[in-house]
């Protein structure tokens, strides 16, 4: 019996998670009305092959010309489990996560009615569940300020967060782009987003688990795995 447990509260807690993380990304700029979104079948796989990558090594295998990470925090996953790596569609970026993930993608309206397609990767592990999306914002969204559009991300997010607020937001710089690193509380859970802007390009790495795992060292590995390409 014991083998079952949890698993009911983790898919309730993947349900959520996949909420907050189409908050994140699908919000709307300044100057436009918020998405609405319209779901799309899954696709079996995603768009590029992912590889498997040894714990020691950051450096997705599939992107060999960029650099690994020198966060401090990325020393503490140096452990002999192989993580899995992905690699985003025409190879914008890769992550790594604890196992293979389910990928599907989703389709989001702007307030003037363009699309834009929401590349999600979710991982169920346990009583955790990790995300990574990924959207290219079109033309009639309002790029000009990287900050304000996260900073709207964070907002949306902070609705379903205990108090309606963070814990903490940090503003960071990550492979030179602007980021922002959050942790907050939701049903009971730690609830961590880390996401960054490269021109119409958001990404974004949302974990949902136990309560003080925000930044714990498998946590940190997932964050710091993310690499945005040039």
């Amino acid at each position: 019996m014991t083998t079952h447990r949890g698993r009911w509260p983790t898919r309730a807690l993947a349900a959520t998670m996949c909420v907050l993380a189409h908050g994140a990304l699908g919000q709307a700029p300044p100057d436009g009305a918020a998405p609405t979104q319209s779901q799309a079948p899954p696709s079996a796989s995603p768009p590029e092959t992912p590889a498997t990558s040894p714990a020691p090594s950051l450096a997705p295998s599939l992107a060999p010309s960029l650099a690994p990470s020198t966060s401090p925090t990325s020393a503490a996953s140096a452990d002999p489990v192989a993580w899995h790596t992905v690699t985003g569609p025409e190879m914008s970026f890769t992550a790594d996560l604890p196992a293979p993930p389910k990928y599907t993608t989703t389709e989001v309206k702007t307030g003037t009615g363009s699309l834009y397609t929401v590349h999600q990767y979710l991982l169920e592990q346990g009583d955790a569940a990790y995300i990574v999306q990924m959207v290219t914002y079109p033309e009639d969204i309002n790029v000009s300020n990287p900050r304000t559009n996260l900073q709207g991300g964070l907002d949306n997010l902070a609705k379903s967060m205990e108090g309606a607020k963070w814990v903490s937001v940090d503003w960071v710089s990550h492979q030179g782009l602007t980021a922002s690193d959050a942790v907050g509380t939701r049903s009971g859970h730690a609830i961590r987003s880390f996401s960054v802007m490269k021109g119409r390009q958001v990404f974004t790495l949302i974990y949902a688990g136990e309560p003080g795992t925000a930044r714990s060292a498998d946590v940190n590995r997932f964050v710091a795995s993310l690499r945005v390409s040039p």
